[in-house]
Parts: structure tokens; sequence; C-alpha cells
């Protein structure tokens, strides 16, 4: 019966950092999102420390089950399948986030858009690469 209350005890200790760790998620969409880049990093760190937690209560949890199974190590792998589609997610954001900013940053440094794209000329008409790419402005 000791290996049974180790493994409850384990999967309880799982369940709830991974709670914890779709809160920060759901947190660091909303800071991405918002443009709350100061956050980030704060995130990035505790993140980083739960899953360090995570790593150490999976193997207590292999100790203890010697195989066993039951109801809370369904919900476990539930929630850990849903932290894992919510970081993907989140890492989509950041990317997308990333490549508007470079594409933003070409704009302004005057380098032609490669892919194809087009910006906005002054009144309102679809400027090509090539008239789109004058510098705003020199030092």
């Amino acid at each position: 019966m000791q290996g049974a209350d180790a493994l409850e005890r384990a999967l309880q200790a799982q369940q709830s950092l991974l709670e914890r760790l779709d809160a920060l998620l759901q947190l660091e969409l909303d800071a991405l999102v918002g443009g709350d880049a100061g956050l980030l990093p704060s995130l990035a760190d505790e993140k980083t420390a739960l899953c360090v937690q995570l790593e150490q209560c999976e193997q207590a949890r292999l100790l203890a089950c010697g195989g066993m199974t039951d109801a809370r190590s369904e919900q476990v792998r539930e929630l850990t399948q849903r932290v894992a589609q919510a970081n993907q997610r989140n890492g989509a954001v950041v990317a997308t986030l990333m490549r508007n900013a470079q594409g933003a940053l070409a704009i302004l440094r005057g380098i032609p858009l490669t892919d194809g794209g087009s910006v906005y000329g002054p009144r309102g008409q679809a400027a090509t690469a090539s008239s789109a790419t004058k510098p705003l402005a020199s030092a």
C-alpha cells in the first residue's frame, strides 16, 4: 500500500504543478498579446522552475508506480497534453510577433521585401517592394 500512497502523492504533485504551468502559460499569452514584454523574462524563469519540478515528480512517479495506472494518471496525462498545446500556441504567437517585428524593421531600414509582399503608399495604394524601400530619414 505504501507504493500506492507514493504514487498518489506524485500524481497529485504533478497535477498541481501542471495546473500552475497552465495558468502561467495563459499569463504568458496575455503578456504576448498585450505587448507586455517586461513580464516575459520572469515568466520564462517560472516556467523553467516548474518544468524542473515536474521532472522530479515524474521520476518519483515512475519509482512509485511499478506499472500501475489509475484515474488520476489519466487526468495528469490529459493535463500534460493541454499544457503542451498551450506552450506550442504561445511559441507560435512568439514566432508571429518576431516575423512582424522583423518585417517592420526591414521597412524602416529600407530593406527590400523578399517575400513578394507589399506595403501601402502615402495615398493608400499598394507599393511594390522597390518603391517601398526608401529610407524614412537619414542621420
